[in-house]
């Protein structure tokens, strides 16, 4: 929960260089490290030292002691090596550079991937991309290296893999950065699309590792009411993600027509690609539990594009919905992902965890700029509203189920979730929305010091529990 809560932080100072001390500075992690697919790291302490050939350029004050090395150039690699001949272990994934306040979010931080050899031989570096399929599905996470993002040299390896036995022998280091499924709200009330038990490509995805796990998953156990209703679960969550879609739609028009800064444009349409993902993925899950497609038919979008044109409206309205929203939906994804036992299932609820953190700083981020370009007034509406929606999550039962389902399948008991959002509240919301409509804080544009950035942080970090 701290480390969420210096995420938001980090992310609703709109324009602000900050320089973390706690939590961030030589140590950044990238993801739930805790919940991470078997074989896949997340970004960890970027001062842990390396006995497996660390790449040049990718660890931040990392000790490497031999191995080979990969400049931010292109990999380092002269000529594949042979799969047979042996290769310096990976070593462990670093987190580098600069961090971002706009468009990209943190440092760019590695991760291990891994393939088998293909042709004999493991591919360069330059060439392993089509060959590495097991990020989770609905992954929304961009690609940098060591010197900037989308820059050369975002593969680096080949490295042996640490397990001997694992077939997928050929690992590389895959530079990754945060880049920006909210529900979509007309009227105060959630909009979906029907579902269609019908053959749809809404219930297929591109991701072969989770098709292949999604086929293989042995679901026999399950009695046939659990099935249905988690088929019933499953095609809900479908159909909130693809909803998702047309929220983003919708608030990157509204966004443009606030004349907001570029880089909140572009993470709002990269958000919709992440919920377009999410929707095939829990629809695949709902088709596998329900024994047949379980598609999506036509949105009705009447009276959504109202109200484009209010900046009062927008804000609020992400409050809720992204604010509040997306940061439950991020914490209770990660906690549910621990929980799964299915790899498909568990690998879909990582990847959604991951790309709601992502939503949810976006939403933090976009507040901040607007209560800096609104003025008094929409900082105390902010204010107001996140009173409201807070005492709601906080004091109401989440009334989800009609009973309690297997946690290993995805979905948290009904207590444990309440339990859950009341510690997200007290934990992460109500400090973070404390610290953003604080009229001390940044004003768009303003260069911080690190010092200021970490009263920030601290005056946050003051609701924490000890």
């Amino acid at each position: 929960m701290r480390k969420f809560l210096l995420r938001i932080l980090v992310a609703s100072q709109w324009g602000a260089s900050l320089a973390l001390v706690s939590g961030c500075g030589t140590h950044v992690e990238s993801g739930p490290s805790s919940s991470a697919p078997e074989g896949v790291a997340s970004g960890v302490s970027s001062g842990s030292s390396s006995t497996g050939g660390a790449a040049s350029g990718v660890s931040s004050g990392s000790s490497s002691t031999g191995g080979a090395t990969s400049g931010a150039g292109g990999g380092g690699e002269v000529d594949p090596p042979d799969a047979s001949a042996p290769l310096d272990p990976h070593p462990d994934p670093t987190c580098v550079g600069p961090f971002h306040d706009g468009g990209y979010y943190g440092q760019c931080c590695y991760e291990v991937h891994c393939t088998a050899p293909v042709g004999g031989a493991c591919p360069a570096a330059s060439e392993a991309a089509p060959h590495l399929d097991d990020l989770p599905p609905g992954s929304g996470t961009c690609t940098c290296s060591a010197e900037g993002e989308g820059a050369a040299g975002w593969i680096q390896g080949p490295y042996a893999n640490r397990k001997a036995s694992d077939p997928a022998r050929c690992c590389y280091l895959v530079g990754s950065i945060s880049c920006e499924g909210r529900p979509l709200l007309v009227r105060g009330e959630p909009r979906v699309a029907p579902l269609a038990h019908a053959p749809s490509a809404w219930s297929q995805t591109d991701a072969r590792r989770f098709e292949r796990a999604l086929a293989d998953a042995d679901l026999s156990a399950l009695a046939p009411a659990e099935r249905r209703e988690l088929a019933r679960r499953w095609a809900e969550r479908g159909q909130n993600e693809h909803a998702s879609v047309a929220s983003f739609g919708r608030f990157a028009l509204a966004l443009m027509a606030q004349g907001a800064p570029p880089q909140l444009l572009e993470a709002a349409h990269r958000a919709a690609l992440d919920e377009v993902r999410h929707a095939r993925v829990a629809l695949a899950i709902a088709s596998a539990y329900a024994g047949e497609p379980v598609g999506v038919g036509p949105l009705p979008l009447h009276g959504a594009l109202d109200d484009l044109g209010s900046l009062e409206a927008l804000t609020l309205a992400t409050v809720v919905e992204g604010c509040v929203g997306e940061t439950l939906s991020a914490i209770e994804a990660e906690v549910a992902a621990q929980a799964a036992r299915p790899p498909a299932v568990r690998m879909a609820l990582q990847a959604i965890a991951r790309d709601e953190a992502r939503h949810a700083e976006l939403a933090w981020a976009f507040v901040r700029w607007a209560v800096t370009t609104g003025g008094a007034r929409l900082r105390g509406r902010v204010a107001a509203a996140f009173a409201r929606a807070l005492d709601q999550v906080g004091a109401g039962a989440p009334g989800m189920a009609d009973r309690d389902l297997p946690p290993s399948h995805g979905f948290l008991a009904e207590g444990e979730l309440h339990r859950l959002r009341r510690q997200a509240v007290a934990d992460v919301l109500r400090p973070a929305a404390a610290a953003l409509v604080d009229e001390r804080g940044s004003s768009a544009g303003r260069e911080f010091s690190g010092a200021r950035g970490n009263d920030v942080l601290r005056g946050g970090a003051t609701y924490l529990p000890t």
